[in-house]
């Protein structure tokens, strides 16, 4: 049979509705796609990155100039790293890791001063973020457990199968998994996602988040945790890309960096320290995403917490372009290595393949 561009063969859907087959009518067989199509949420522009399923728009960045009026500045004093002891910054007391040294906010500045040499410093754009806070809420769920293309495949697929939101607050459920099939675990997500939907709508007389633009950091994360599909990391780029507040959401990639540098405690460490104290309130809770963003929060500089995010997650244009999950970071204080070589030669070492 003739092979349709972009279907299945003819001859499989070649029955259509009325056709009988043995006496039973057979249901016309939507052509289904024979590969990803490359949907129009991947196509960026220069001055985009790509993180979690989502395309962030930058700001430009000059020497000299203040930061973006959508991020709080930091507090006038010493400069990042002035004056910390060997058991670590003032900053750390919020980590759940208390007289864990690592990283101070000099390492932090030094590894972002390195990697924005190759990558870019990232900057927000000037005022509102013209995106719905439920986009970014639903494309981070969507991004869960697939990669960074099957998620905007399936992010694109539902918005364009959907005009609002409130449309997919009423769909049937099998309706809303069929459009989002391309990004896995449908029928998980798709619960996620509508229960979020008629939840607010109840509460809020609207489909729509955009009230959290007035909540502080830490309400928005009291309103969206308790969500189901909804974590930290999903709330904290909220807070970062949409509503303002500087945020160090932490992703599979920003967690295996942090182990690699040694930025978290190993198991060695934990059950060093666990062994010297006394109290269990002083113990160090197991290494996990979330203790990591705890603690990497606690840390960072909040100037930097936008920029180093999307350096380390951006999959277009950042580390794990050429630092994969098969590779190792590691930095000594001056100068980035991948799998022992300097970051500059491995990019275009990755480049040449």
């Amino acid at each position: 049979p003739r092979r349709t561009k972009g279907c299945l063969p003819s001859s499989r859907v070649a029955l259509t509705a009325g056709t009988r087959s043995r006496g039973a009518l057979v249901p016309a067989a939507e052509p289904r796609p024979c590969r990803p199509i490359k949907p129009r949420a991947m196509v960026l522009r220069r001055g985009e990155s790509f993180s979690h399923g989502i395309k962030v728009r930058q700001g430009r960045s000059k020497k000299g100039a203040t930061l973006p009026r959508t991020i709080r500045k930091p507090e006038v004093g010493k400069r990042a790293g002035a004056g910390a002891s060997s058991r670590g910054s003032s900053a750390a007391s919020g980590s759940p890791f208390p007289g864990f040294a690592r990283p101070t906010p000099a390492d932090v500045v030094a590894l972002h001063r390195q990697l924005a040499a190759v990558f870019g410093e990232r900057r927000p754009t000037q005022g509102r973020s013209r995106r719905e806070i439920l986009d970014t809420v639903v494309g981070t769920i969507l991004s869960q457990n697939t990669t960074n293309t099957n998620s905007a495949a399936a992010f694109a697929n539902l918005k364009t199968k959907f005009k609002t939101w409130d449309h997919v607050r009423k769909a049937t459920p099998s309706t809303v998994q069929t459009a989002i099939r391309c990004g896995g675990l449908a029928p998980k997500k798709t619960k996620w996602i509508q229960h979020i939907l008629k939840k607010v709508h109840v509460e809020r007389g609207a489909t729509s988040l955009e009230y959290l633009r007035n909540e502080s950091k830490e309400r928005v994360h009291e309103l969206l945790e308790r969500f189901p599909g909804v974590g930290k990391k999903t709330v904290a780029i909220i807070n970062l890309f949409d509503v303002g507040h500087p945020d160090m959401a932490v992703d599979t990639h920003v967690f295996r960096y942090a182990e690699q540098l040694g930025w978290v405690p190993s198991d060695k460490n934990r059950a060093a320290h666990n062994a010297k104290v006394k109290s269990a309130k002083d113990k160090w809770p197991v290494v996990t995403r979330d203790t990591a963003y705890a603690h990497l929060d606690a840390v960072f500089p909040d100037r930097l917490k936008y920029s180093m995010h999307l350096i380390l997650t951006d999959t277009t244009g950042g580390l794990p372009t050429v630092c994969t999950a098969r590779d190792t970071l590691s930095f000594d204080g001056r100068a980035v290595f991948v799998n022992g070589v300097p970051l500059r030669q491995a990019v275009r070492e990755r480049a040449e393949k």
